[in-house]
């Protein structure tokens, strides 16, 4: 069984971000996963593992993010957002919820279906309506909502519009009863009208949660009625409906928007807002399936980029499995924006990927090794056998170039078989020397050149150019290079020339496409 919290660590280019997909895939859908690399191998394989992994992360059970230095505690937990009112133009302040708290939201959602029948959406109009402002004091309209079988609109208060049959009906009822002239743009005409005349039985109504959730979908099932009560006045137009789905924590509006919703309270979703695909796939018909606890993983790229104090806060210790919710010593942390309790599901796995080029395990976090296991991956130049280049086997020449790093520098800093791997496919060996040329040119020799601070004496060792004749060297340096520059006496008084060492360096860009510089290496 898969660790909950796992690093996947090793040098560059040794396929760390690479292989979390297939990882990914074999945590979220172990029994499918097996028994597609029991029917396919090679290309087919990735590409089938691909396409499910693609899957996944459409429907968030797969998450991705990147760590860097500006990565904080806002953007993977929660943190407040300024945003723009529609209505009033003015600027609004939200809780929006990070990555990781909205994997832990769709891992231990649970999801009461009233019906396990096929809804079609053919002919049906689609609405966003509100039930209750979330950020005030009014959940329990949303309550009586779900326990009564209707809506409401909180427009219109205690106004009956039942033979209101049209807008301008609905526009002069508004003007008797407030006795005042009502605007044609007026947001409670619009409302009121959309909600007793143009929405049908058979449409669907998605209740939102705020601006970035969703909390249930219903099909209206009758006409309009005002409800009667002493209880309050407003929130009493209302109309029939049949819940499909409730959810709760509510679901990231990503699992069904296109874009951000509207802060107002009813209007028609169309096509470009929201994704009739996802919808289908939530109206599904369904056994127990939500219930059934499936993993949700999160892939971490650069884990070791991030300030990981900043970025977890307190929420580090409850990554442990023993602090998991449902486990022996489940612990539970109040979040600091939401003031909501919140702990990480058990079914929430966490895969890191960490370059040791960029910082060993040693100088890693102490809180995040203690809690997360790690896999070494290393180069492997077996996988690029039996492929030459200029008569060279490539599996050779990475293992050389690899003994050489690691005698003069560590095995943290070695170069992975990625970058090797596209001239696996390139057939034409034209093709695949000018590859390989690009490959030293553009991404070998510089990350050496970083590998060693500049140190080109070094580098010229590790492409055991100190072997090869002076044109097939990929550093000049030494006498092949005073020979075309001034010497240093020529630059420098006497003096001052003897107390110096030649530093100077070029690139043989000469050596990029000569087969004799790359034989050297293996030499």
């Amino acid at each position: 069984m898969a660790p909950l919290n796992q690093i996947l660590y090793g040098p560059p280019g040794t396929g760390k971000t690479y292989a979390t997909t297939a990882l990914a895939v074999s945590i979220a859908e172990p029994a499918w996963f097996k028994t597609t690399c029991e029917r396919l191998d090679g290309i087919k394989l990735r590409q089938t593992v691909k396409e499910k992994y693609d899957q996944l992360v459409a429907e968030q059970r797969v998450m991705f993010t990147t760590f860097h230095q500006s990565f904080s505690y806002e953007d993977f937990i929660e943190g407040i957002r300024a945003t723009t009112d529609e209505q009033s133009g003015g600027l609004r302040y939200e809780i929006v919820d990070g990555i990781f708290k909205q994997l832990c939201d769709n891992a231990d959602v649970k999801v009461q279906a009233a019906t396990s029948d096929s809804i079609t959406l053919h002919g049906k109009r689609i609405w966003k309506m509100s039930l209750g402002n979330t950020q005030g004091d009014e959940d329990y309209i949303f309550d009586e909502c779900i326990n009564q079988g209707y809506v409401l609109l909180g427009y219109g208060n205690d106004i009956d519009f039942s033979d209101c049959h049209s807008r301008e009906a609905v526009k002069h009822r508004l003007e008797e009863k407030q006795q005042e002239s009502i605007e044609n743009n007026n947001y409670t005409l619009t409302s009121v009208h959309a909600f007793k005349n143009l929405i049908t039985k058979g449409d669907l109504i998605i209740v939102s949660d705020g601006n970035h959730k969703f909390r249930a979908i219903a099909e209206i099932t009758g006409d309009y009625e005002f409800l009667k009560t002493d209880e309050r006045v407003g929130y009493q137009q209302l109309r029939r409906v049949k819940w499909l789905r409730q959810y709760q924590p509510s679901l990231p509006k990503e699992r069904l928007f296109l874009k951000s919703l509207s802060q107002m309270t009813l209007y028609e979703l169309k096509p470009t807002t929201v994704d009739h695909t996802k919808l289908e796939q939530l109206l599904a018909p369904t056994r127990e399936q939500e219930s059934e606890h499936k993993p949700h993983v999160l892939i971490i790229d650069e884990i070791n980029r991030g300030n990981i104090s900043r970025i977890f806060g307190e929420l580090i210790t409850l990554l442990e499995p023993s602090k998991r919710k449902g486990a022996e010593d489940a612990q539970t942390a109040v979040l600091p924006y939401s003031k909501t309790p919140f702990s990480v599901p058990d079914n929430v796995y966490l895969i890191g990927t960490m370059n040791t080029a960029d910082k060993s395990l040693a100088q890693l976090d102490l809180a995040l090794r203690r809690r997360f296991s790690f896999n070494e991956m290393l180069p492997q130049p077996e996988l690029l056998a039996g492929v030459t280049v200029f008569g060279v086997d490539l599996a050779q020449m990475l293992t050389r170039i690899n003994q050489r790093i690691e005698v003069l520098l560590d095995a943290e800093h070695l170069i992975g078989h990625s970058y090797f791997m596209p001239l696996v496919y390139i057939k034409d060996e034209s093709e695949r020397q000018q590859a390989l040329a690009a490959l030293f040119k553009d991404k070998l020799v510089p990350l050496l050149q970083e590998y060693f601070f500049d140190d080109h004496q070094r580098i010229g060792w590790v492409l055991n150019d100190p072997a090869k004749h002076p044109d097939h060297r990929f550093i000049i340096t030494d006498e092949a290079l005073r020979d075309r520059l001034p010497s240093l006496q020529q630059l420098f008084a006497a003096d001052i020339a003897e107390q110096l060492m030649d530093r100077r360096h070029r690139l043989n860009k000469a050596a990029f496409t000569n087969a004799e510089a790359y034989r050297g290496i293996v030499a």
